[in-house]
């Protein structure tokens, strides 16, 4: 070892080191806010988050996701069981049996349906700073009377250059809550398979952002070219289970939906 030079286990904390543990980095979520998680039908779910926000007492929250995730009781799903969710902003509610019952049932608000490449520019306008953007998609059939009767007034739309638009407002968060596979501690993140999904908008769309991953490594471990979502957009890093640990937990649900057998004992 060159003498005076530190060893990574001597090495000083990094000053702006983001990883902490789960209950720090969910201390800013209350009971009120816009919720912003990432997933696509249940996969790339922030696992342990999800899990924490079940088990604590935040109610009233206005969750915003492309979908409310996947059907069987599974993980974020179970949010509209449990009456925490006062107002969901999505695609749609038809993926679990949960939030169609409690939208069938008026436990939640749905004040209107998007496309979901609407829905991902609209949370791409909150990440940039936008005030909203133009969709030629639906004009005709989502502003049809009646269709959303909990909208307080008629969809906007604009004509510009020969074509109507809805005007379509951005979305942004209190709290934004991500998934990915590794971080290092300055909170650049990579991901991996689908959860490479609008994550990186959701966390920049997000006034505080969480980033549940399966590994932490050091600074300088992820290519440059592998960062899905630069550190400067992540305000804490949490552990979660490891990628071992949550495929393990979708397998086991996949056996319980009858999509995969059970493992074979060997004899």
């Amino acid at each position: 070892m060159t003498p005076g030079k530190p060893t990574r286990e001597t090495s000083p904390p990094h000053p702006l080191d983001k990883v902490m543990p789960l209950s720090a980095a969910l201390a800013p979520l209350h009971s009120g806010m816009r919720l912003m998680l990432g997933e696509f039908v249940g996969a790339g779910e922030p696992v342990a988050c999800v899990r924490w926000l079940l088990d604590s007492a935040i109610d009233e929250l206005t969750l915003i996701a492309n979908t409310p995730g996947l059907r069987g009781g599974f993980l974020k799903a179970l949010l509209f069981d449990s009456g925490q969710i006062r107002e969901y902003i999505g695609t749609h509610v038809g993926t679990t049996e949960q939030s169609t019952a409690a939208y069938l049932e008026n436990r939640v608000l749905v004040r209107e349906f998007f496309p979901m490449g609407t829905w991902a520019e609209k949370v791409r306008a909150g990440a940039m700073g936008l005030g909203g953007i133009l969709v030629p998609v639906g004009v005709g059939i989502l502003d049809q009377p009646g269709l959303f009767p909990d909208l307080p007034t008629a969809k906007q739309t604009l004509d510009l250059n020969g074509q109507r638009y809805f005007v379509e407002p951005a979305l942004t968060a209190d709290v934004s809550i991500i998934k990915g596979w590794r971080a290092d501690r300055l909170g650049n993140i990579e991901f991996r398979g689908t959860s490479t999904q609008n994550q990186r908008d959701i966390a920049m769309a997000g006034r505080y952002t969480v980033a549940e991953v399966n590994e932490i490594v050091e600074v300088g471990e992820i290519a440059p070219e592998r960062v899905g979502c630069p550190g400067v957009f992540v305000n804490a890093v949490v552990k979660g289970l490891s990628l071992d640990e949550q495929q393990e937990v979708y397998r086991q649900h996949w056996v319980k939906l009858g999509r995969l057998h059970p493992p074979v004992a060997l004899a």
